[in-house]
């Protein structure tokens, strides 16, 4: 028995130490794409639940042949090969997209989480824009 406890002992000293914290609902905001660009605050996480579109399209097609793009100049993401159409968001200068494109398959499901010190930067190109996000922040609890 007394080693069973030893054994034990080690093994819940690492789980407590490595628990995560709670999380806990803060607000609801809405990030516009004429917005500046969004940090995540410290101790906070936000969860992207949906992308506001012109209302016109959500599936997107593919073109037939790719350019070179900067979407993104507020945030200094790089000029990338623009391939899919689709609603474009970057996170920590990565671009990411939203929709369906023509061949069926989706580009990004959302929910998205963003954790603390993140950067969001909105696309700018009107004709390739969403017009926003819903994103639910949560307070880290310890």
């Amino acid at each position: 028995m007394k080693y069973v406890f030893i054994f034990l002992l080690p093994l819940v000293w690492f789980v407590e130490i490595h628990a995560q914290g709670n999380l806990q609902f803060n607000q609801v905001k809405i990030i516009s794409n004429t917005d500046p660009p969004q940090t995540v605050p410290a101790g906070k996480v936000w969860k992207i639940e949906s992308v506001f579109t012109a209302g016109d399209q959500d599936v997107y097609g593919v073109q037939t042949s790719g350019t070179n793009l900067s979407l993104f100049p507020a945030c200094g993401v790089a000029t990338f090969y623009y391939l899919y159409s689709g609603r474009y968001l970057a996170i920590n200068s990565i671009p990411i997209s939203f929709g369906i494109h023509s061949a069926g398959e989706q580009m990004t499901n959302l929910p998205i989480w963003v954790p603390a010190g993140s950067t969001i930067c909105t696309c700018t190109n009107s004709g390739i824009c969403a017009r926003g996000y819903s994103v639910i922040e949560f307070n880290i609890i310890p």
